[in-house]
């Protein structure tokens, strides 16, 4: 019989024979319950000592392989408060000095709930809107559908050719923005192109600067005619189907247009595209617009057009380096993290790994990226 069953049979045997004589001697009496707790204590921490030996002298025993779960339980829950005390700490001192922090399990869970149930009140209003009418036909304006398109046109008719280009057009946008042109529920899509600036921005309320605006919840997009037509019609398509992918929750500024305009490009000529290697040029001697502020930037109006077009081709860049350097598939887990609510670090991080991880890494890996394709020709 093994050696470990045997300790366990003989203690049970002199625990019982130690009861048996107590109670045949007249020991259980108040002063009788003591000492015989204190012989079974005595037995008790012996056989512990025993089975110790054994398990140290043995360690292919099955004593050996078992672990103190009483420990092992009082182990974890402490070191579960220190993570909660440390997790506090790190975002008390993290708000003196604006660090934007992964949320803790408590904070995860209450923001998943509140956000869970933005989404149900917004999916309401989205469906109402999305099945109101129209605005009805202005003076001045030509009409037609082209799926899944309906479309209003001032001054110039809607050619057979004009429809043909908007159908081709759309059909290779879908192919060079998937997954998220498969994955966004887009039914109609009502567009207007404007002849004159003046009724563009009685429409749009778009400062002077704007050539192209697109109402993602309503599923609208309004264009000026002109030479930049069709890229600009790429750039308000991409914020239907990459912004809508993000719905009911935004999409971060500076992503939204990075990839707006990075789509955008992928429809001009290397002319066309000038402007953005200018400002390429600028970021890898470290001239662009401060990381932090940069990020933060929810709104463009009153910014003056220069200023505007370093924030739009610093948001290309950066979106470019995602997408090229770590892949489209990345670039959409990337999408899907944030949409999923977990803040910009974490979610570049399960993304693509180390080392972006924060804000700071993302600037750093971004700035070195440049500066190598600044020296490569030297070489």
């Amino acid at each position: 019989m093994d050696i470990t069953k045997k300790l366990y049979i003989l203690a049970i045997f002199l625990v019982a024979a130690l009861g048996f004589f107590a109670y045949h001697e007249g020991l259980l009496t108040e002063s009788g319950d003591k000492d015989l707790a204190l012989k079974q204590a005595q037995v008790s921490q012996s056989l512990k000592e025993v089975i110790k030996a054994e398990k140290s002298e043995n360690k292919d025993s099955f004593l050996s392989q078992v672990p103190d779960m009483r420990v092992a339980s009082k182990y974890r829950a402490v070191k579960d408060e220190e993570r909660k005390e440390f997790s506090v700490k790190r975002r008390k001192d993290a708000k003196k000095i604006n660090i934007d922090l992964p949320l803790g399990e408590d904070d995860a869970d209450r923001e998943l709930k509140e956000r869970n149930e933005r989404i149900k009140n917004v999916q309401a209003v989205l469906s109402q809107m999305r099945e109101e009418p129209v605005p009805p036909l202005p003076e001045g304006f030509f009409s037609a559908k082209v799926n899944p398109y309906l479309m209003y046109r001032e001054y110039y008719p809607m050619t057979d050719d004009f429809k043909a280009l908007i159908s081709t057009m759309h059909t290779s946008f879908l192919r060079k923005v998937a997954p998220f042109s498969l994955l966004t529920d887009v039914k109609r899509i009502f567009m207007m192109i404007f002849k004159t600036r003046g009724m563009y921005s009685a429409y749009t309320k778009r400062p002077d600067w704007s050539g192209g605006s697109a109402d993602v919840l309503g599923q609208s997009i309004y264009l000026m005619e002109g030479a930049n037509f069709k890229s600009n019609f790429m750039h308000e398509l991409t914020h239907i189907y990459y912004d809508g992918f993000f719905e009911p929750t935004a999409t971060p500024r500076w992503l939204s247009e990075g990839f707006a305009v990075y789509v955008q490009s992928l429809y001009q000529t290397p002319q066309e595209n000038e402007w953005l290697n200018v400002f390429r040029l600028k970021f890898a001697k470290e001239e662009y617009i401060d990381f932090e502020e940069f990020l933060k930037v929810k709104t463009l109006d009153g910014y003056e057009k220069p200023d505007v077009a370093m924030w739009y081709a610093q948001s290309y860049s950066l979106v470019k380096f995602l997408f090229e350097h770590y892949g489209k598939d990345g670039f959409y887990q990337f999408s899907k993290n944030l949409k999923e609510g977990l803040p910009l670090g974490r979610a570049m991080f399960r993304a693509y790994g180390m080392p972006l991880n924060s804000d700071n890494a993302l600037e750093i890996a971004w700035q070195s990226n440049l500066r190598k394709k600044m020296e490569g020709p030297a070489k």
